[in-house]
Formats: C-alpha cells, structure tokens, sequence
C-alpha cells in the first residue's frame, strides 16, 4: 500500500464518503487479487486499522515540490454518527500516531476527521512534532469566494440577499458568519442546539446585525437567497419547494448533503463547496487518482487536505486550525493568499453533473 515515506513534509488524513467508491477503493488497494463483494467490503471496512495508503506528490506553481503521503482512517460512512463518536475518535488517534511515525511536519485531518480538533483537547499538537490542523481555515476561504463568484455570475448583490448558514454555529459556519457579517441583508442560522444559536443570534443583533435562528430549516428555507449547508445534522427536512426559484446553493458538506439529490431542481445553482484546484497539479503513488478524487475539474481537492499543502509549501509547520470559533476573516484572508502564491485557488463552480456554465 504505497511506500513506506519517511520525514515527509505532509500528511493528510481523511475517510472515504460514500460506499460506491469504497469497493474500488479496496481492490485497487488489495491489487485486485481478494474480489470482495461490495456486501464483503461493508462487513470488513470499519474493522481495517488506519495506515498509509499513498504518497502524494503537489508542485506549485512557484516551482516548489511537497511531498506527503494519504492516511486511511477506514470510517464507514454510514458511521459518522455521534453512536460512533468514541471509536471514531480512536481510529483519528491511530491515523494520526501514523503521521507521526512518518515524521510528517504537518498533517492535515480531513473531513469528519477534524473532530480531534474542533474541541478543546489539543493534546495531539501538545504531545508531537507533527502539528494537525483541521483545515478549517482554507475551507472557508474557498466557500466565502465562490459565494463572492456565484452572486457575481448571477449579478447579484450580497448586500440585498438573506444568507441561509446551515452548520452555523460549527467552526466552518460562525467563520462564514464573521466573514459575511455586514455584506449580507440578513443571516438565516440553522443548527442543532437553540442555545447555541441564540447566543449567536444576541451577538449579532448587539452589532446591529439582522438575523434569524431555527434549529427547524423549514421556517428559514422561504426567505433564504443563498444557502451554505456545512453539515448534515439538519439537513433532513431540506425541502426544496421552500425555496426560491432563483436560490444559489454552496454544498459544503463532507460527505456531500445536496448535490446528488436536488441536482434536478437546482442544477445550475448548486455547487461544491470548500473545494480548491491545484493548478500546478499533483500525483499520486500508486496511481489511485480515479478510486480517489473523481471530479469534473481538473487538480480538484478538499480545502481541508490543501491547507496542509500550503503549510508544507510555506515550511510553516504549525497548527493553522484549531479549536472552534477562532477562524477570523483575517485568517481566512491570510491562508488565502498563501495558497494563491502557490497557484492553489477556489476551484471553479461545480457538481455532480458538471460545471457551471
């Protein structure tokens, strides 16, 4: 399973997102020689130990060259459930013990991955020269961009628009909030515990700032011009016949709430969020690039795995991402423009059917 790396400059660890691509996944791993059923693969995959699957290759348009490898955490997607939360903890902990083995100067935790994280426990950047990130940072950057180009697509003014965040008080969804804060008509807030979102709320009305919170997206849907969904946990009772005709939709979800089942309804007004596009390309060891990342544009990633990139591309081997709450727009900006040097950019607007037009 790829070679075995040693003083690597990154890491990056993620999970796959849906059982589809798992069964490939695992037999271009195994070389094809165990032909699992994709009945065998769901009953074995939770139960594989996290490991290095690939080296990874980036090169920057500066000409600088960052080597790194992928680590598998072998979560089921169908396990991302707070019912999973202790063993899923304990497998990010395993895959990062990996990184540090590899004496990874910075390792990325991808997706659900993040969760070691976005507590209060920072022992993982406390106890290891390998430093974690989330990747939080470069996520939002690239959501907040294309919201910008998207408004800008369909000439439309964010300061007459009522954003919908839905995630809104996770760490992606209050740095959109501080972001857009003052260049939005309204924030629409939407997440699981009321408490937390009425704290939200009072801070952003003593700034005289207008908004309204629901943990119920259906009593927000009707009035939402643009949309962030950042997480899944309230994304059930997405009704798109509550929404406006000419709605604009950032999917930012890992694995993806919307793209797949409102492609008919908003094919043009849907697309992928926190993606980025490495325009000096990347490679990976063994060549498992089409198991992996299959999108319709080209050099196309998670910005929560590019934020470790351009750490490594920087030599900056610290925590960029940690905790909940402390992205700042002027991080959000900082990460931006450190990724811009090395021709790593939002990625251009798209879903599952395409591009954009």
């Amino acid at each position: 399973m790829g070679n075995q790396s040693s003083n690597i400059e990154f890491a990056l660890i993620g999970h796959q997102d849906c059982w589809k691509n798992i069964t490939r996944f695992v037999d271009f791993l195994s070389d094809g020689k165990r032909n699992l059923t994709a009945e065998q693969v769901a009953e074995v995959y939770s139960f594989i130990p996290p490991r290095m699957v690939f080296d990874v290759e980036v090169r920057s348009v500066t000409g600088q060259v960052a080597k790194g490898c992928y680590i598998e955490t072998f979560i089921a997607p169908d396990e991302l459930g707070m019912r999973y939360w202790k063993k899923n903890v304990i497998k990010v902990k395993e895959a990062a013990e990996c990184a540090r083995k590899m004496h990874a100067g910075i390792a990325g935790l991808g997706g659900f991955t993040s969760i070691v994280l976005e507590g209060k426990d920072n022992s993982l950047n406390e106890t290891s020269s390998t430093k974690f990130t989330t990747g939080n940072s470069l996520t939002a950057a690239f959501i907040v961009k294309n919201i910008e180009k998207a408004c800008s697509h369909f000439n439309k003014d964010l300061r007459d628009l009522q954003l919908l965040i839905i995630g809104a008080t996770g760490d992606i969804g209050s740095a959109c909030v501080q972001y857009f804060s003052g260049k939005v008509k309204k924030f629409l807030l939407c997440a699981r515990q009321q408490v937390t979102l009425d704290a939200l709320t009072k801070s952003l009305h003593d700034r005289r700032i207008g908004a309204e919170a629901s943990t119920d997206i259906r009593k927000l849907l009707p009035e939402a011009d643009i949309v962030i969904a950042i997480t899944s946990s309230t994304i059930e009772n997405f009704d798109p016949l509550l929404c406006k005709k000419d709605i604009i939709i950032c999917d930012a979800g890992y694995p993806k709430n919307l793209v797949f089942d409102l492609k008919g309804a908003f094919s043009e007004r849907l697309f992928c969020g926190g993606m980025g596009q490495i325009k000096g390309g990347y490679s990976f060891t063994p060549q498992i690039h089409h198991e992996f990342y299959d999108f319709p544009v080209q050099n196309a990633g998670h910005g929560c795995m590019q934020e470790a990139i351009v750490l490594a591309l920087e030599k900056n081997y610290q925590p960029y991402s940690t905790g909940k709450g402390n992205i700042t727009p002027e991080k959000i900006e900082c990460i931006y423009e450190l990724a811009r040097k090395h021709g790593i950019t939002e990625a251009p607007l798209f879903n599952s059917l395409g591009m954009w037009s």
